[in-house]
């Protein structure tokens, strides 16, 4: 892969976490998808609005019963689920546009990369559960901050989220490798072996770069290594950062920040706590070299 020396970027954030529910889903053999609150047991049932940073339940129903499926599909609307809640508490979902009061968009999951929900729908799961993992591409995250000067908290954070450290995942939208590159985007940055681990942390790291190009419109005197037209990414830049990574630039334009996916909603979230996580790792570890070595 043919790299090049360009602009480098400094991320800083604080942004909060975002809580999120449970929501169980199966699909017929009719094709009708129906959603329920109540947990589900069976190899049918997945949970499609789930973040494992410990989210609250749904309040629980006095008597909770399956959401009602709805086989009309002259009014299927792909990817976004409505929710009304009824007087004795019980949550009912459905995936078609539904009549009547109290109904809501509970969320999107929108196309492509962010319609998936990593663990949940991954044509190849991660299954590397070894704790050398974490440290086996470390000097690949380091060699592409020299290169694109993404901080490797984040690229920790965004293959912690997209691949467990795993590079076999394969995701159900096609998705590949350690960052997860759509087949596309490997091409654009240059990819050539989605599976060797250096190509795609370097080919995810340029497209994160790429991103903050675009999103982040800070420009710095001087970067970090007497780099010129680095980029500074405030909070609400970052998220749209990540947001593009997840389901691509022109939903970030299209929607003027956070686009209203659930799935990249929560992913944005997660991978910003990853990364918020990862860099106090480092600066920790960094503290501790300087006292051994003053």
């Amino acid at each position: 892969m043919r790299l090049r020396s360009t602009v480098a970027v400094v991320f800083v954030t604080s942004v909060a976490a975002v809580a999120h529910a449970t929501v169980w889903q199966r699909v017929r053999p009719d094709g009708t998808v129906e959603f329920t609150n109540v947990p589900r047991g069976g190899k049918s049932w997945n949970a499609v609005k789930d973040s494992d940073l410990g989210p609250p339940p749904m309040r629980p129903a006095p008597q909770a019963r399956p959401a009602v499926k709805r086989t009309t599909t002259s009014s299927f609307a792909p990817g976004v689920v409505w929710s009304r809640e009824h007087d004795d508490g019980t949550m009912e979902f459905t995936n078609v546009t539904p009549l009547g009061a109290k109904w809501k968009v509970l969320f999107r999951t929108g196309p492509g990369k962010a319609a998936a929900v990593r663990g949940l729908s991954d044509m190849v799961p991660a299954r590397d559960l070894s704790p050398a993992r974490f440290a086996r591409f470390d000097d690949h995250i380091r060699d592409q901050q020299a290169f694109f000067g993404i901080p490797q908290a984040l690229i920790r954070a965004v293959i912690k989220s997209e691949s467990d450290f795993d590079p076999r995942v394969v995701s159900s939208a096609g998705a590949m490798g350690l960052m997860q590159l759509m087949p596309g985007t490997a091409r654009d940055m240059g990819v050539t072996d989605v599976w060797d681990p250096r190509q795609n942390i370097m080919g995810g790291a340029r497209y994160l770069q790429t991103l903050a190009q675009r999103f982040c419109r800070t420009p710095l005197a001087s970067g970090p290594g007497g780099t010129s037209g680095g980029f500074v990414c405030s909070d609400d830049e970052l998220v749209r950062v990540i947001a593009g990574y997840h389901a691509g630039p022109g939903a970030v334009l299209r929607y003027g920040g956070l686009p209203p996916y659930e799935t990249t909603r929560s992913y944005v979230t997660t991978v910003i706590l990853r990364y918020q996580e990862f860099g106090k790792r480092e600066a920790a570890l960094a503290a501790l070299a300087a006292a051994a070595n003053p």
